[in-house]
């Protein structure tokens, strides 16, 4: 069984499926690598809105898109309990807080969409701190992205685009 069918699982959720935690997991483990096919952005445009929705910044030209791996089923939320993390030329997905037994995992997207992304969601996250649209990292409010920065929660890639 791969490392994130042990931990993780998906199941119904707030808005669709979702991915949720096995058993407690700490902060700061590795919850899942997020694998699928590598996208440039020219073929980004190209591609079904289901598709381009579930992509992730790998850096200045290229997406992955997980298709039906589990990564395609993170969810967003305005107060994340995960973020996502470049190591090895991989993209994973971390834990920030302990997420507890079937507690959803959630990231917040704007922290993979940077400078030169167009692509925005309205949000419907449940969350008290909610922003209602998901943007750019660079829209985010300041106090905001100074937190996600000094937190290490915005990948340095896409604070380089």
């Amino acid at each position: 069984m791969a490392m994130e069918e042990k931990k993780v699982y998906v199941k119904d959720a707030r808005n669709g499926k979702g991915v949720f935690a096995r058993k407690k997991i700490l902060p700061e483990k590795v919850i899942l690598e997020i694998k699928g096919v590598f996208l440039t952005c020219n073929e980004d445009d190209d591609i079904d809105e289901e598709t381009r929705n579930n992509t992730f910044r790998y850096d200045d030209d290229l997406y992955i898109s997980p298709g039906k791996d589990i990564a395609n089923f993170i969810n967003h939320s305005c107060e994340p309990n995960a973020k996502v993390v470049k190591k090895n030329k991989k993209l994973f997905i971390y834990s920030i807080l302990p997420i507890l037994k079937d507690e959803e995992v959630l990231f917040d997207y704007s922290t993979i969409l940077a400078r030169d992304d167009v692509w925005e969601m309205e949000c419907n996250c449940g969350s008290q701190k909610c922003r209602k649209v998901v943007k750019q990292f660079k829209k985010l409010p300041l106090k905001l992205k100074e937190k996600y920065i000094k937190e290490e929660i915005v990948p340095d890639y896409i604070l380089k685009i």
